[in-house]
């Protein structure tokens, strides 16, 4: 089983994913680490040294290397910018949209330098506004992120039937 968590920067992916790898024994992808390993720079200096279009290709190509069995996979937030990147994890796992209000994300994201894609051009708002609906799209199960990850992990294992692993 693979489990890819879609959402929003500041939804909680890599927190949710990381509690949620371990408690069912699973191996954690964060996509923006794998990206930040593999160009030795931080997401936003990637992204700014690529550009969105071509960023976004190297994202994709994280998330569909990530797709393994015995997965919890964290991509970045405009994956779903990618048709194919999700077609992908459509057909190879159960895709969990964390859902939060823009003004959690707001208050979460606050100034930090994040690598959005789209964030020069675009308010978070905005974003907020056009991406909604493609994580809407994609999603096979919808949780509230707002909660601490441990609740938003235990919500996801609830809604797949899924058991925590003894420690």
């Amino acid at each position: 089983m693979i489990v890819t968590l879609i959402g929003m920067p500041g939804s909680g992916k890599s927190s949710v994913g990381k509690v949620l790898a371990a408690r069912l024994g699973f191996a954690f992808v964060d996509t923006d680490k794998v990206i930040e390993t593999a160009h030795g720079k931080r997401l936003q200096e990637v992204l700014n040294s690529l550009g969105s279009e071509l960023f976004l290709q190297v994202e994709s190509s994280a998330v569909i290397d990530g797709l393994r069995d015995g997965t919890v996979v964290s991509p970045g937030g405009s994956v779903v910018y990618s048709e194919e990147a999700m077609y992908r994890a459509a057909a190879a796992s159960t895709i969990v949209y964390l859902r939060c209000g823009l003004p959690v994300l707001e208050r979460r994201i606050g100034n930090k330098p994040r690598g959005i894609v789209g964030g020069a051009e675009k308010t978070l708002a905005e974003l907020y506004a056009e991406r909604v609906p493609l994580y809407e799209k994609w999603a096979k199960i919808t949780v509230g992120g707002d909660r601490t990850a441990d609740a938003v992990a235990r919500n996801i294992m609830k809604q797949l039937d899924l058991s925590p692993v003894p420690l």
